[in-house]
């Protein structure tokens, strides 16, 4: 991390100040073979301070007592020493180089953090992406102030800062492999290092190395802390908690929470809000780390009589099922078609939220780890498990990715009910992405392998979708065609839910169309089997359809009335995201006042809140501020604006972004 460069800009800087009149330096070689141990350093530090050979005391606790002495003397005269211990490993080093008097300091780098000297803790992390551009072009103009390289290729400089992730030791390696080669491109460099089959190997300018100095910090783990560190980097994810990290070791919280912690310590983990990652090269070091498993030194815990890398994929395949069967029991508490939870599992569905929240970016890793390990059941189950929880939070691009995933295995497997299944739901998220094309593609992948399968019911599911995706890419003609057919499956196969589904976009189909009297009739039969079925969700979603039916119909008064049943079955829901979309939907009735808008709209923005739904929040706030404008209260106007234009950049979505934008310079002097 550059600790020591950067004590040593301190100390001169500090000394150039007039903090202090004179230095003492050592390096203790901590993470050598041979490191200094504090009775060579008290006897180095006491000739640099004029004490003569022969009086230099055997013993490190004379020495230590000498040392403080003459310490004390220089302080007496007015004199304050910069005292720096470089590269120790233990407290215990440096323990004897306490100067004691207070008129003189000490500091010390360490790669571990050494918490129990009661000093002031520093700790490094790597630098922020401008100054690694700043330290390359530094160092390559320091070498030659002429290099075009770094007038021209900034944009070069950046993608290699990002690759050698922003560590100073990787971005001097960098720089110097480029000023052996003056001639060479830092695109080059750039692509070389992004395509070599080691990053770890390829930082290595013959002097300095990446991995040499990630070696010095892992060769002083005690062996169960070493194996948990290769481990680590078996996990599909960026960071992992400690509940994960005692699967994949098999070993009791308490040991596993005292090993992260060591290797916290070692700065080989960062921990943040109790949940641990690497550096990317630190990961790059742990995975070559895992996959020389086959070594006998580094057989993992646990693993005696068991070939070191067929125990390593039991711990592999233990782990990705714990994140796959717990998924099915946080899921559980949202409704869909998973494994009941375990007992105690998750408390609320509060909890199980928060659980998937935290581990998204794991349990989608596990479903690509699960495919290329040959994990085949997991790589196929769990993106249905996941279904009802990315469409929940709105992760359509996460679904489209396992969902490919399940589709590929599935295929490969020989699974058809599973592959079509899999098909249908990526066309459900390709559609949800706009990505009608595609969609279309995979809702006719689906219901060719539920036609062969002679499954009428699943097809008729897919129907629905594909005519669901054909009337929001403006095809309403052929979108009713398929919801016709999507109907008349579900009545013969007598599944009422899938019936009320396919009424339910049959109505909006026929809304698309101008044949308002049949899309009231298809949306009311909708309300009235989702009633029946006791989905008070369902029962909102087709009041609303109904709603706006009635009103094209010119029925201003049947068609509140529908929308406030809406409200009503949307609360009985328990759903906060369903209550603010039949909020949303109400407030685009025709005929509300600028106040009876912004008062649905209120309503929605704390729900979406709830459910956590940005982009339907950003929607509801921007309403909010279209509303207020109409009212003529300017001033409240920009206030919501404001808050959309904010949730919007947050989201990335520059065209909502720019609308906002424009709202409020209109409406300011």
């Amino acid at each position: 991390m550059g600790k020591t460069a950067l004590a040593l800009t301190a100390g001169h800087a500090a000394t150039e100040a007039g903090y202090f009149n004179g230095s003492l330096f050592i390096d203790l070689h901590g993470y050598d073979e041979s490191p200094v141990h504090g009775s060579q350093a008290l006897e180095a530090f006491l000739r640099a301070l004029g004490v003569a050979h022969d009086a230099i005391p055997e013993a490190v606790e004379e020495r230590a007592a000498l040392y403080r002495s003459e310490l004390a003397s220089l302080a007496s005269q007015g004199r304050r020493l910069l005292i720096v211990a470089d590269n120790a490993s233990s407290a215990d080093q440096v323990h004897p180089l306490l100067p004691g008097d207070g008129a003189h300091r000490l500091l010390i780098t360490s790669r571990h953090t050494l918490a129990t000297l009661n000093a002031r803790l520093l700790n490094l992390g790597v630098l922020a992406p401008q100054a690694a551009v700043a330290l390359l072009r530094n160092t390559l103009l320091m070498a030659d102030p002429a290099d075009q390289r770094v007038t021209d290729t900034n944009t070069d400089l950046a993608d290699l800062a990002s690759l050698c992730g922003y560590l100073p030791l990787a971005l001097h390696i960098s720089a110097a492999l480029l000023i052996l080669e003056p001639c060479q491109a830092v695109a080059q460099l750039t692509a070389e290092l992004a395509t070599a089959q080691s990053r770890l190997g390829f930082l290595d300018d013959g002097e300095r190395a990446v991995r040499a100095s990630f070696d010095l910090s892992y060769r002083r783990l005690p062996p169960d802390h070493a194996a948990l560190f290769r481990l680590l980097a078996l996990n599909p994810g960026p960071d992992i908690g400690i509940g994960a990290a005692a699967v994949l070791a098999d070993r009791p919280l308490p040991a596993v929470r005292a090993a992260l912690r060591s290797l916290t310590q070692a700065h080989l983990l960062d921990c943040v809000n109790q949940r641990w990652s690497m550096h990317d090269l630190v990961r790059d070091y742990a995975t070559e780390l895992a996959h020389s498993v086959s070594n006998p030194q580094h057989t993992v815990a646990g693993g005696a009589g068991q070939d070191p890398a067929t125990e390593q994929a039991r711990q592999h395949r233990r782990l990705l099922e714990h994140y796959a069967t717990t998924a099915a029991s946080a899921c559980a508490h949202l409704g869909v078609q998973a494994a009941s939870p375990a007992p105690g599992e998750f408390a609320s569905q509060d909890d199980a939220l928060a659980w998937l929240d935290n581990e998204r970016a794991n349990l989608t890793g596990t479903v690509a780890a699960a495919a290329d390990a040959g994990h085949h059941d997991i790589a196929v189950n769990l993106p249905v498990v996941l279904y009802d929880y990315l469409t929940w939070r709105g992760y359509y691009d996460d679904l489209i990715s396992v969902t490919t995933t399940a589709c590929r295995i599935a295929h490969q497997s020989g699974a058809l009910a599973a592959e079509a299944g899999a098909w249908n739901n990526l066309g459900i998220a390709l559609s949800e992405a706009s990505r009608y094309e595609e969609a279309f593609r995979a809702y006719h992948r689906a219901h060719g392998l539920f036609t062969s399968l002679g499954n009428d019911n699943e097809r008729g599911k897919v129907l629905n979708g594909l005519g669901s995706a054909l009337r929001e890419s403006g095809k309403p003609a052929e979108a009713l065609r398929a919801h016709l057919e999507a109907v008349a499956i579900q009545r013969a196969a007598g599944d009422l839910r899938e019936q009320a589904a396919a009424l339910n976009n049959l109505s909006l189909t026929h809304q698309d169309l101008e044949d308002y009297d049949k899309a009231c009739a298809a949306a009311e039969e909708a309300a009235s089997l989702f009633q029946r079925l006791g989905d008070t969700a369902g029962e909102a979603s087709a009041l609303c359809t109904a709603a706006f039916a009635l009103q094209a119909c010119g029925k201003v008064e049947e068609s509140r009335v529908a929308c406030q049943r809406a409200l009503t079955a949307s609360r009985a829901a328990g759903k906060p995201l369903v209550e603010a979309v039949t909020l949303m939907t109400c407030a685009q009735l025709d005929d509300l006042t600028p106040q009876q808008q912004i008062e649905y709209l209120l309503q929605a923005e704390v729900a979406c809140e709830q459910a956590n739904a940005v982009e339907l929040q950003a929607a509801a706030l921007s309403g909010i501020g279209a509303a207020l404008t109409t009212a003529g209260e300017r001033d409240q106007a920009v206030v919501y604006l404001r808050r959309a234009q904010s949730l919007f950049e947050e989201l990335g979505l520059t065209e909502q972004l720019a609308e906002a934008g424009e709202k409020i310079a209109a409406l300011q002097p």
